[in-house]
């Protein structure tokens, strides 16, 4: 499936990069620490388990690779998980930490490409947030669909596939070995829309010839048939 070209602009790119990444390098003073975090779709804040001292002035790396790297300035700060959702959203994705300090940050900019962002413009709240538990629930209902969706948009059938988050530019799918981004065709403005374009994927994965199936066909070949 192509992507929608209105979704070309740097801006609309930006948008997508921070969302394709858990994982990063957080920096702060002489403090360099890999941190694992999830987006809160209420505020748009960035929630994470780390040693910190001094929260302030935090920079994080995504991904922390020096080719095609996103920096994003962060305002941090300390916040009790008790009876917190973030907390629980962050184990969906990433198991129980060994950490106990937790953080919760907001994006000051992004300096991504030789530009830079403001916070706001390449990370906003969920839209899909008050239908985000049913749209996880009907991708999950099917595993095996949910990894051939995971295919066909990704290229890659992940094993133990468990989606475990869903926004308007795509779904996070956790396996046996992390977190991988799926994003859609093309954004999803509206929530009403999101059911009928899972719906619709669904199907496609479903219908869509498995990589057995090609390969038999591909060695069968025409005279065969």
């Amino acid at each position: 499936m192509n992507q929608d070209p209105s979704d070309a602009t740097p801006i609309h790119q930006a948008r997508r990069q921070v969302r394709r990444f858990t994982e990063g390098v957080l920096r702060c003073d002489e403090e360099v620490q890999p941190v694992r975090f999830i987006i809160d779709g209420r505020d748009a804040s960035i929630v994470f388990p780390a040693e910190l001292e001094q929260p302030q002035g935090a920079v994080l790396y995504i991904p922390n690779d020096g080719f095609d790297e996103m920096a994003l300035l962060l305002d941090t700060e300390n916040f009790d998980t008790a009876f917190d959702e973030a907390k629980d959203r962050h184990q969906a994705y990433h198991g129980h930490p060994d950490l106990v300090d937790w953080f919760r940050a907001r994006i000051d900019s992004a300096k991504w490409q030789n530009r830079v962002f403001e916070g706001a413009e390449v990370l906003s709240p969920n839209t899909l947030r008050p239908c985000e538990p049913a749209l996880v629930r009907t991708l999950n209902a099917d595993r095996d669909r949910l990894a051939e969706v995971t295919r066909l948009l990704t290229g890659v059938k992940p094993e133990q596939a468990v989606c475990v988050g869903v926004d308007p530019i795509g779904m996070d799918v956790r396996t046996r070995v992390g977190v991988i981004r799926v994003e859609w065709p093309r954004e999803i403005e509206y929530p009403d829309q999101a059911p009928r374009v899972i719906e619709a994927l669904l199907s496609d994965g479903l219908s869509a010839p498995s990589e057995r199936d090609t390969s038999r066909e591909q060695d069968d070949g025409p005279a065969n048939r």
